[in-house]
Formats: C-alpha cells, sequence, structure tokens
C-alpha cells in the first residue's frame, strides 16, 4: 500500500488527509470457472477516498462491473491484457462487483 500526505490549512492549524492506492490483481487463468481466487486479493479493505487499481495479469480481457444497481455504480468497460483500470470509493459500504464477460469471477471492496 502507498499513500500520499498532503497538508492543508494555515501553519499554525495544518490538517492530514491521506489518500490511499490499493491494488487488486485479475490473476492468470481468471476466467477459468474453477480458478477459486480470479481477483487476489478477493476482497479488499480500504477508507474513504482511497483508489483501488485493478492489473489484467491474464491473457483476456475482463470487466471490473459493480453489482446491482445500488449507488455507486462503476464499469471498467472491457481491460485488455496487461492494462490497469482505477476506481475511487469516496463512499462508506460493502461494494461487490464482477467481471461481466466472465460472471463468475467476483470480488468486494469494503470502504470504511
Amino acid at each position: 500500500m502507498t499513500s500520499t500526505i498532503l497538508t492543508i490549512g494555515f501553519l499554525s492549524n495544518p490538517t492530514l488527509i491521506a489518500f490511499s492506492q490499493e491494488s487488486v490483481s485479475i490473476t492468470i487463468g481468471a476466467a477459468d470457472e474453477g480458478n477459486l481466487e480470479p481477483f487476489f486479493p478477493q476482497a479488499i479493505n480500504v477508507m474513504p477516498g482511497s483508489t483501488v487499481s485493478w492489473t489484467n495479469e491474464d491473457s483476456t480481457e475482463h470487466t471490473i462491473t459493480a453489482d446491482g444497481s445500488g449507488a455507486p455504480f462503476f464499469d471498467s468497460g472491457p481491460i485488455p491484457p496487461g492494462m490497469i483500470w482505477d476506481n475511487a470509493f469516496d463512499s462508506v459500504g460493502t461494494f461487490g462487483y464482477h467481471c461481466s464477460i466472465h460472471p463468475w469471477m467476483t470480488g468486494r471492496v469494503m470502504v470504511g
């Protein structure tokens, strides 16, 4: 995990705000229905304001698509092999996601 710290305010009353970057891998062979961990980690805990990056390490395209129609909705569109997609999470909650091409691939982001 990497963090960037910003100082905001006057010198006499600074406020620290941390923005975090977390990573998830789309694993090799993720499209195989027998793959028990198509996303690594399968579940990730982050603080509000964090950005999660998904790296496609597989040999085929995948998506990161929010489950259901609840807020916030996110959809990466097709992520080609070797590419990265980022999404910021500002709202507290648990957000399930899946690959719309391979719907058995599921994961979740827990913010809070």
